[in-house]
């Protein structure tokens, strides 16, 4: 009983004595003295500090409602930098809020029509660039080859063209309700 007694303690000790989720900060002062701390605004502004972390907890994935397949996106990069698809957010309406004349709501789904119209001529301008290309430019940091790059340029171009229908279907919607 003593010995199982000591066992859990000694666990306790090891497992529950570590930071969950703690930067330790770590530096070394003017004289050679090194001094640690959690508190990152005690680190004089002359040091340059040294992170540790003892078992950081990740943070939860963001929740999304698609399913796995159209989670896993390539990441697109011309010789400019990333190349982010822009796609509109529709307007949400919250119950504190006063909801919108039929006039405002179509203009505004208008608006995020144009939005997603342009975007997906930047994506179509992009593909095409891309298909006369022979190789990928060598400043890519992408992994991927020239044609999963424009496979994932396809892929958001289709959810374009959804949102694009989406907001089409709105807008007619507020126009027959008028």
């Amino acid at each position: 009983m003593k010995t199982l007694t000591l066992i859990l303690v000694m666990c306790w000790f090891f497992i529950g004595g570590q930071p969950a989720q703690a930067k330790i900060y770590k530096w070394v002062d003017e004289h050679g003295k090194v001094h640690y701390t959690n508190d990152p605004t005690q680190i004089p502004q002359n040091e340059d500090a040294e992170v540790k972390t003892f078992r950081e907890i990740a943070p939860p994935p963001p929740k999304e409602d698609q399913p796995s397949s159209e989670k896993e996106t390539i990441p697109l990069v011309d010789e400019k930098g990333p190349i982010k698809p822009a796609l509109p957010v529709p307007p949400k309406v919250t119950r504190n809020k006063e909801v919108k004349s039929p006039v405002e709501e179509r203009e505004s789904y208008q608006k995020l029509l144009e939005q997603a119209r342009e975007s997906r001529q930047k994506q179509l301008t992009k593909i095409r660039e891309l298909q006369e290309m022979d190789e990928k430019p060598k400043n890519w940091t992408t992994n991927e080859s020239l044609d999963e790059v424009i496979e994932g340029l396809k892929k958001s171009m289709k959810k374009t063209e959804k949102e694009i229908r989406k907001y089409e279907n709105k807008v007619k919607s507020t126009s027959l309700t008028d």
